[in-house]
Formats: structure tokens, sequence, C-alpha cells
């Protein structure tokens, strides 16, 4: 299982530098103050449903490892929207 979840996360890593070739870790208190000046960008929580029904960031959207197949019907059209990917961390 921990071997999937890696290789979910690295399709995602990789699918998203294909898709913004910009990448830069930010805090939790740099992405709630980017929430709070209703910056646009998309909140991808990569954690699994279960988890995501447990509690999440509010606005974001629910992409567990399972459901990578649907990742491009899921993110914006427009390449300059913020993309911020999360999970339960490194484990």
């Amino acid at each position: 299982m921990k071997k999937k979840i890696v290789l979910a996360l690295s399709f995602i890593f990789l699918f998203s530098y294909a898709y913004a070739q910009d990448f830069k870790s930010i805090t939790a208190d740099e992405l709630k103050s980017m929430l709070d000046k209703k910056t646009k960008a998309v909140v991808v929580d990569t954690r699994t449903a279960e988890e995501y029904g447990q509690g999440h960031i509010p606005t974001a959207i629910s992409l567990p490892p399972e459901r990578l197949e649907s990742i491009a019907e899921l993110l914006p059209k427009d390449k300059k929207v913020l993309l911020v990917f999360y999970c339960r961390g490194v484990g």
C-alpha cells in the first residue's frame, strides 16, 4: 500500500510539473493567507477518501491515489491557476 501511495504521489508530482513547471513548497500558514486573500488556487487533497471525509481544507477537492486516472478532468484548464497539493506527509 505504501509503495502504491508513493507511486501515486510521484505521478501527481510529474503531472503537476508538466502542468505548471514551477514548484514551491509553502507552509500551512502561507496557504491560509492565500485562501483568506481569495488567491485564485485549486487545492487538491491527495489522501484517501476516508481521510478526506474525516476533515479537509474547505475548498479542497479530493483526489485519492485510486482516482489518478481522472486527474485531468479535475484540474483547471487555465494553466496560470495556482495548484496546491497536500497529503498526510512523509511517512
